[in-house]
C-alpha cells in the first residue's frame, strides 16, 4: 500500500513541476509522504475495525481539504478558500486514490504472474 500510494502521489506531483507550479509540489510531497506512511501504518495492522477502517480514508481527505483551504486562504475570502479546498482537496485525493488502487492491482497482477513461474515458493502477495 505504501509504494503504490507514494508513487501514485510522485506521478500526480510532476503535473505541478511540468507546468511551473513546482512550489504545489514540494508542499504536496510535505503532504503525500505522511499520508503515505499514515494509511500504510494503519493496514499493516493485523484486524481492522469498520470505524478504523472508515477514518483512515477521513483522515488524509480532511487533511488535503485543509490543505488547498490554506493555500487559497492568502488569497481570498473564507468561504471561496473553503469552497476551492473542498473542490481541489476531493479531486486531488480520488485522483490520487484511485491511481494508487491501479497501481496495487497492477502488483497484484505482477506478483501472481511471476508466483506461477516460482511454483513451490512461498510467496506473499504485496500489500
Amino acid at each position: 500500500m505504501l509504494v503504490s500510494n507514494v508513487v501514485s502521489g510522485a506521478l500526480w506531483l510532476l503535473i505541478p513541476i511540468a507546468v511551473g507550479a513546482w512550489p504545489l509540489s514540494v508542499v504536496g510531497a510535505v503532504y503525500v509522504v505522511p499520508a503515505s506512511l499514515f494509511i500504510a501504518a494503519v493496514y499493516a495492522r493485523e484486524a481492522l475495525t469498520m470505524r478504523q477502517e472508515v477514518l483512515t480514508w477521513i483522515a488524509p481527505w480532511l487533511a488535503a481539504i485543509a490543505l488547498w483551504a490554506t493555500i487559497v486562504g492568502a488569497m481570498g475570502h473564507f468561504l471561496f478558500s473553503l469552497y476551492v479546498g473542498l473542490t481541489f482537496g476531493t479531486l486531488g485525493y480520488l485522483g490520487w486514490q484511485i491511481l494508487a488502487l491501479a497501481i496495487r492491482q497492477f502488483l497484484v497482477w505482477r506478483w501472481k504472474a511471476s508466483s506461477r513461474l516460482l511454483i513451490g515458493v512461498a510467496n506473499t502477495p504485496p500489500r
